[in-house]
């Protein structure tokens, strides 16, 4: 890949997943006063509050944000493509990979917050950390539905170990199977 469409993945990637934090964030009522918080509630408003104008919110979820993330994913293969030079692409197959993308970087966000806060817990077991505390706000929904299949252990939580794994697998499953499907297709 050209060196300047990696750099424009990464940072477009990082913006994305800062507006996929927010919506997280409001999804699981974390704490609004956190710092980490406020750093991504500012990092995103100048793009969700006009796009909150336009797209209510519907049944508690903030439909805008999740938009502003899809969007900005559409923009990101936009702008690669053309720093390629693949002036040439289906629209179809672009929205939906997209979509795949957008999956997948949900996927990633959250093995990411599950393994930063299992390193966190090791480290700085003691004490508050805000970090630490939207992260587990963040992650816990999804690692308690796995906390309950699993045996009770002796002071040792293997249900992040587990959930890691399970998004892992379905990460990877969409890369082994749906991606390749949706580039014959296309």
């Amino acid at each position: 890949m050209n060196p300047f469409a990696q750099i424009i993945d990464i940072l477009i990637g990082i913006y994305i997943t800062i507006i996929l934090l927010r919506f997280f964030l409001q999804y699981f009522r974390a704490d609004f006063y956190n710092p980490l918080s406020q750093f991504v509630v500012k990092a995103t408003d100048p793009l969700v509050k006009p796009l909150r104008k336009i797209v209510p919110g519907f049944g508690g979820i903030d439909v805008s944000t999740m938009l502003l993330a899809y969007l900005v994913t559409l923009f990101k293969f936009l702008f690669i493509y053309l720093v390629m030079g693949q002036l040439e692409f289906n629209i179809l197959t672009l929205a939906l990979f997209c979509i795949l993308e957008l999956i997948k970087s949900i996927l990633m966000l959250f093995m990411f917050l599950i393994f930063v806060r299992v390193i966190l817990s090791w480290i700085s077991p003691v004490g508050p950390n805000p970090v630490l505390a939207v992260l587990g706000q963040i992650s816990e929904p999804v690692v308690s539905k796995f906390r309950g299949l699993l045996p009770a252990t002796s002071g040792f939580d293997l249900a992040p170990m587990i959930a890691t794994l399970v998004i892992f697998f379905l990460y990877s499953s969409i890369n082994y199977w749906i991606v390749p499907l949706l580039r014959y297709v296309g």
